[in-house]
C-alpha cells in the first residue's frame, strides 16, 4: 500500500475478510467501533484489532503487513509504528462473553513474541508468515491457564445445577434431611 493510513489498513483487511464470505461493511463496522473503545496496539510494532460478529461460524483471521511502519493515534504506549496488524474476528456468543478469550490470549502471546514477530516481518510470502505462525509454539504456562479456565467453566455449570435443583426443591416445599454419623 502507498501512503497507508490507518483507516486504508482496516479497509484493505475488511476487504479480504470478504473473501471470506464477511460482508465488508458489517466487519468494518465492528472492527472500528471495538477500535474506537480503545486501539489495541500490543507494541513494539504490532496491532490486534478485534471484534465479535453475529452469523460468524469460526474465527477468522487477516494479517496485513506493511513496509514502511505507520504512526496510528492513539500513539501506542512504545511510540513504535506499527507493521504488523492481526485482525481477528470471532463468532458473537450471547450466551458465553469470555468463550473466545482463551484464544484472544493465545494470539497476544504469539504476537508478544518478538522472535516470532522477526520471523513474520522477514517473510518474503503469506505462506511464509503462515508458515511462521503455525510452527509457533504456545508457552506452558497458556495451555495451563486454558485447562484451569475449562475447570473453573465446569465446576461454574455444577453449581449452576446444584442452585436450580435447590429452587425446585424448594418451589415443592420439601424438607432436606441429612443424617451424619459423628461416630465414625
Amino acid at each position: 500500500m502507498q501512503r497507508a493510513t490507518k483507516k486504508r489498513v482496516f479497509e484493505e483487511a475488511c476487504l479480504a475478510f470478504q473473501m471470506s464470505g464477511v460482508p465488508h461493511t458489517q466487519v468494518f463496522e465492528a472492527l472500528y467501533a471495538r477500535e474506537r473503545l480503545g486501539n489495541n496496539n500490543l507494541g513494539s510494532g504490532v496491532s490486534l484489532p478485534h471484534c465479535e460478529l453475529e452469523g460468524l461460524q469460526h474465527p477468522i483471521v487477516t494479517i496485513v503487513l506493511l513496509h514502511r511502519p505507520i504512526h496510528i493515534d492513539p500513539t501506542p504506549y512504545d511510540a513504535k509504528p506499527i507493521d504488523i496488524f492481526f485482525f481477528l474476528i470471532v463468532p458473537q456468543s450471547n450466551d458465553d462473553d469470555d468463550k473466545y478469550l482463551p484464544l484472544l490470549r493465545e494470539c497476544i502471546a504469539m504476537l508478544q513474541d518478538k522472535t516470532l514477530c522477526s520471523k513474520i516481518r522477514k517473510a518474503e510470502n503469506a505462506v511464509e508468515v503462515c508458515s511462521c505462525i503455525m510452527d509457533w509454539v504456545a508457552p506452558t504456562i497458556l495451555a495451563r491457564e486454558s485447562k484451569e479456565d475449562a475447570l473453573e467453566n465446569e465446576w461454574d455449570l455444577l453449581n449452576e445445577e446444584v442452585k436450580a435443583q435447590r429452587k425446585k426443591e424448594q418451589g415443592e416445599n420439601s424438607v432436606i434431611v441429612a443424617a451424619v454419623d459423628n461416630n465414625a
